[in-house]
């Protein structure tokens, strides 16, 4: 099947719980949370929208109508399109607290998880593509794991330099990196100097769902390596598990250490 964007659900140690993103199809995420969570809770503690895609916002707009949301987490956005503007008006209908966040915010969540926002700074860039360049990028870091959701931000050079620029390196260190990967697209050089600093164990690769046009064109071309054989990327020595071939991947930490289940 086609890429459907990603989700991540975050169970803390004391019942916390938080998403972040949705993927495209509200549906399998539902199932996913009902498989996931007791069939009696109807609630999340925080939503977490990383970047306005659709394939990380439409699952998100089925879920804020179906759960009781403590609050909801983005990155605002200067030139609203029509599926973000219908995002924020229903948090608004619905009376969800609402909290725009940039570089510098730290977001505790329960007792033992918190939340640090990475990118973008606060003044967000006016740039060619708003979506991917002033995506959040956060590090989640818990008693026993840190998680750096590069998200959709692996791809933009501006917001890699950034960070490159803005945060120091052992803000930027990590067990595990999320990053989603775009078909035919290589990623920026910058990324290598970001995962030097961050020192993961493991990569974590979420396809990116085609548009229209992608898709139309994978049919009739192969895919291309990432990168050209004679250039070594950093990341080529990272072991990485990538959800396309694997589905949904499960976590599980504590203080003393952590470990990764696939299916």
């Amino acid at each position: 099947g086609q890429p459907q964007g990603e989700a991540i659900l975050l169970r803390t140690p004391d019942g916390k719980t938080l998403l972040i993103d949705g993927g495209l199809d509200a549906s399998s995420l539902a199932q996913e949370l009902d498989s996931r969570l007791p069939s009696w809770q109807r609630s999340l503690d925080a939503v977490l929208l990383t970047t306005p895609r659709q394939d990380h916002l439409v699952g998100l707009l089925d879920i804020v109508q179906r759960y009781e949301i403590g609050e909801i987490i983005d990155g605002g956005m200067l030139h609203p399109g029509t599926t973000y503007a219908r995002w924020r008006r229903t948090i608004s209908e619905r009376n969800i607290r609402y909290l725009m966040v940039n570089q510098s915010t730290d977001i505790r969540i329960g007792r033992f998880v918190s939340l640090e926002i990475l990118w973008p700074t606060s003044s967000l860039h006016k740039g060619s593509n708003e979506v991917r360049d002033n995506g959040l990028i956060l590090r989640i870091v818990t008693p026993g794991l840190r998680l750096l959701l590069l998200g959709a931000g692996a791809q933009s050079k501006y917001a890699l330099s950034g960070l490159l620029n803005t945060v120091d390196t052992p803000h930027l260190q990590a067990e595990v990196v999320q990053m989603i990967e775009e078909a035919n697209v290589p990623f920026p050089e910058e990324l290598d100097s970001v995962l030097q600093r961050t020192e993961p164990a493991l990569l974590l690769m979420t396809p990116a769902a085609l548009s229209k046009k992608q898709k139309t064109a994978t049919q009739s071309t192969t895919r291309m390596p990432l990168s050209s054989p004679t250039q070594k990327r950093v990341w080529a020595n990272i072991p990485t598990v990538r959800t396309a071939q694997m589905g949904t991947i499960q976590i599980s930490y504590n203080s003393q250490g952590w470990n990764v289940n696939t299916g």
